[in-house]
């Protein structure tokens, strides 16, 4: 064999025993339609995972394991056999373990995309640049790749489930999610303080009102279920502090039915249960008291005006109500006192 080919061969079979460094492997290209690559605008350095929230386990296990105890000492405390649909109590558990199995989802995220997985099962990923739409269906977000597969999760069902929200929607274009994903992306830039104008109009979010209503169904059903149930001693007492609970749920739900309109002049306060409005003159405001969240704020204009906070309303308005707070209110100089329960 000739000299020059002997130490091409000999070459060759050096290349062939050790390992390729990353500077001699091919680089991948980009996917060539670029309507379905997805840019990265804050690349993730970690594999954050959201797992599903403490109390889905709680609803699961512990719900029917009470269901039973608590049947079980009324039964016991009147001098009675256990009936027969105990255990068809205990039976009912196996699909509610089911349902609870179906909604415990997981989502981990990648710099290369997004997965979902359930326990005992394998994670089902979709790469970002693969992504070619993203939709609401309920409290579920599905997302669509261009292989005919999807993925969903659900945010709220999930700890930290407001951040993922949140990561999602910068990962993704705005061309590729629908109408409210979209808003809800859009909402979350930052908003200028110099193209504070117009006028915000906004009420709690529904599940505000909506605790304070259940809040007062429970403790209206607790006193009901105490006169029938438990001895008289015992009933009383119960069926008062059920009546007190339910009448603080209903006056919970009413305040957080009021409305708030804020200017660059100043805070109106509608409330259902008073014909005339509270208006607040940002000029007139000397100190701003509000909770550690922010759900409560008093403001101080010579008398005191309590409304609701920006904690308690969605999104883009809880910014925007943030925005003109520090706008036309903190940066004039007007005192901030925290306070860390009610006031």
């Amino acid at each position: 064999m000739p000299r020059r080919h002997r130490s091409i061969h000999h070459s060759n079979l050096l290349g062939m025993g050790r390992k390729m460094e990353p500077r001699d492997r091919s680089r991948r290209t980009r996917p060539l339609n670029g309507a379905q690559t997805i840019p990265l605008t804050s690349p993730l350095r970690a594999m954050p995972i959201f797992r599903p929230a403490p109390y889905l386990a709680v609803i699961a296990i512990l719900m029917p394991t009470a269901a039973v105890v608590i049947a079980a000492a009324i039964l016991l405390n009147q001098n009675q056999q256990p009936p027969v649909w105990v255990p068809l109590v205990i039976l009912a558990s196996i699909p509610i373990l089911t349902l609870a199995w179906l909604f415990m989802r997981s989502v981990r995220l990648s710099p290369v995309g997004i997965s979902v997985g359930r326990p005992f099962q394998r994670w089902r990923e979709a790469a970002w640049h693969e992504i070619i739409r993203a939709e609401r269906h309920g409290m579920y977000i599905r997302i669509y790749t261009d292989r005919d597969a999807y993925i969903s999760f659900a945010p709220r069902l999930l700890m930290d489930g407001r951040q993922l929200h949140k990561i999602v929607l910068n990962h993704l274009r705005p061309q590729i999610l629908d109408g409210s994903l979209r808003m809800e992306a859009l909402d979350q830039m930052p908003v200028p303080e110099a193209d504070l104008t117009g006028t915000l109009r906004a009420r709690p979010r529904n599940r505000w009102p909506l605790s304070g209503f259940s809040l007062a169904l429970a403790g209206a059903g607790g006193a009901a279920l105490a006169l029938i149930v438990l001895p008289e001693p015992l009933a009383g007492a119960i069926c008062v502090l059920g009546i007190v609970v339910a009448l603080l749920g209903i006056a919970l739900a009413l305040w957080l039915l009021q409305e708030v309109i804020v200017t660059t002049e100043g805070l109106t306060i509608i409330r259902p249960w008073r014909r005339s409005t509270d208006e607040v003159m940002w000029s007139d405001v000397r100190v701003l008291d509000h909770s550690r969240h922010w759900a409560l704020l008093r403001f101080r204009v010579g008398r005191s005006v309590r409304c609701i906070g920006p904690t308690l309303l969605r999104a883009p308005e809880r910014e925007l109500m943030f925005a003109f707070i520090n706008r036309y209110c903190l940066q004039h100089g007007v005192l901030s006192y925290p306070h860390r329960g009610l006031f």
